[in-house]
């Protein structure tokens, strides 16, 4: 009879559990042990396999266990079986192992885990090391160690090249900031919007980058007309990529600056392009065009009045020279000494005429060249014009009446008597050589702190084109009347030297007056 035959069926049901919990059993320890074996196999190579030194240490720094393959391995000169029982601080420099050391302590004081670094020579060569330490229990570390030179290198190289980038930047702002030109950035995706403004164009506007940067034209600019001018620039660069005009914009001070200026497209990757403009500012240049077309203008007004001079002079020299000439021979020649005595006075007369000339000329030099010289004191006016009263009041034409009104006589100017008196002599002889009829009156009169004199005639009077250059070298009243055109000029140097002014009033057939003031100083009796 078999083992089994004298069990009832629930106790074989029990057997059959029994046997079925041994089988799952067997089979759980059966794959327990392929692990095991697994584990075996292969814990030692993936461990080799990692790009750390695995080290286990109790809090002493004591090496208990090394997980290490030869290329992991960062402690020169040893192996896996010299490191394992032997202490951190036995087989890595001090400096290194105050570092794993300070890590230590700072995972035990925490429980948590923690990183540093440290470096070793290894190969001759400095290595640098990352290590992250954490807790495995209440007695000992794990320490995973890894080579990372190569990251520090890259880091070292990026540190290199950002300092580079920022050494080039800062170059390039300062030669952006400090060429004489103006330089500004658009972003054509952001209603032109100003990206860039250099301190040139700050400094020429009052306009600053921090104010303008940002901003658009009409949030900048004053005028609505600079505003409209401004982006009709903006416009025709979008569609030719490139523009060059002359532009005007006015500064926050008021003052209106011209621009050359170049605008020009620049792509930007997928984005918008932007608009780079590149201004010189060319006032000054237009100023200085300006005024070398009006100094050519002048100069040939002046050359066209001295080429009029000169055949002027040579026909005012040639005139009394002749006469000199041609009645000294009339004189040698004539046995009358009635004609001889009438040749004679016309030698004299035209010798005066020549010295004369001859004098404004000297005399127009030397105030040219600031060589003249002054003899500056009190002058009483009345004395001077009552003397060139008796002089010239048979000197006017017949029928012209010369009046020197009624003045006071007490008043006197500062200045030179020589050169006064040839300021009243010339505009004298002028109103006596221009009237044929009618009256001239001269006189002075005080006015503030000066004295005004006046010379007034009925003459020809004097056209508006020649008022206006009448004081001015070269100029005439009349081409056709004997003359040098120096006179006037002469008087208003003298006149001005002195601290005074003049200038005339005059309508062509009524006549002129000629005004001159002369600083008052005194007011004298007797």
């Amino acid at each position: 009879m078999g083992l089994y035959d004298q069990k009832t069926k629930d106790e074989l049901l029990e057997i059959v559990k029994e046997l079925e919990r041994k089988v799952e059993d067997l089979t759980s320890e059966l794959s327990s042990l392929e692990t095991g074996r697994f584990r075996d196999k292969y814990s030692t190579r993936i461990l080799d396999a990692l790009p750390d030194m695995l080290t286990v240490f109790d809090h002493d720094a004591n090496i208990i266990e090394l997980a290490s393959s030869p290329e992991t391995n960062h402690v020169e000169g040893t192996t896996t079986e010299s490191i394992v029982g032997a202490n951190v601080k036995d087989i890595v420099p001090e400096k290194a192992y105050e570092s794993v050391r300070e890590n230590m302590d700072k995972v035990i004081e925490t429980g948590k885990g923690s990183i540093a670094k440290h470096s070793l020579m290894l190969d001759g060569v400095w290595h640098h090391y990352e290590n992250r330490i954490f807790p495995l229990d209440d007695k000992y570390l794990l320490c995973m160690c890894r080579d990372v030179s190569e990251k520090v290198k890259v880091e070292e190289v990026n540190a290199i090249q950002r300092n580079e980038i920022i050494r080039l930047n800062s170059l390039m702002q300062a030669i952006l900031n400090n060429v004489p030109v103006y330089l500004f950035i658009k972003d054509t995706g952001n209603d032109f919007r100003y990206l860039y403004w250099n301190k040139a164009f700050a400094d020429r506007t009052g306009i600053t980058a921090e104010f303008a940067v940002g901003k658009t034209d009409v949030e900048i600019f004053r005028s609505d007309e600079e505003v409209r001018r401004f982006r009709k620039g903006d416009l025709a660069v979008m569609e030719a990529e490139k523009v060059e005009y002359l532009e005007e914009y006015t500064t926050l001070t008021g003052n209106t600056r011209t621009v050359a200026m170049i605008k020009t497209l620049v792509p930007s990757g997928n984005k918008q392009p932007y608009i780079v403009g590149v201004g010189w500012d060319m006032t000054d240049i237009k100023k200085t065009e300006k005024e070398l077309i009006d100094a050519r203008v002048k100069a040939e007004e002046a050359d066209k009045l001295k080429s009029s001079f000169l055949a002027n002079m040579s026909h005012e020299i040639r005139t009394p020279l002749n006469a000199i000439v041609g009645f000294s021979k009339l004189i040698i020649e004539s046995g009358d000494k009635e004609e001889q005595s009438q040749y004679a006075e016309i030698v004299e007369k035209n010798s005066g005429l020549l010295l004369n000339l001859f004098n404004d000329i000297l005399d127009l030099s030397a105030l040219e060249a600031g060589s003249l010289k002054f003899s500056i004191g009190s002058v009483r006016m009345r004395d001077i014009c009552a003397r060139l009263y008796h002089q010239y009041c048979d000197s006017v034409h017949p029928g012209v009446i010369l009046m020197f009104d009624e003045v006071d006589p007490d008043l006197c100017v500062q200045g030179d008597w020589d050169r006064i008196s040839q300021i009243w002599l010339n505009l004298l002889s002028n109103a006596i050589k221009f009237t044929s009829e009618g009256e001239i009156h001269f006189g002075f009169e005080r006015k503030g702190g000066m004295i005004q004199g006046y010379v007034s005639d009925t003459g020809i009077g004097i056209p508006v084109e020649r008022a206006a250059t009448i004081f001015s070298r070269f100029g005439k009243v009349n081409d056709f009347v004997q003359g040098t055109g120096l006179g006037l000029t002469i008087c208003r140097m003298l006149v001005e030297k002195m601290g005074g002014r003049i200038w005339v009033r005059s309508k062509v057939g009524a006549g002129t007056i000629f005004y001159f003031t002369l600083p008052m100083v005194c007011k004298t009796k007797g």
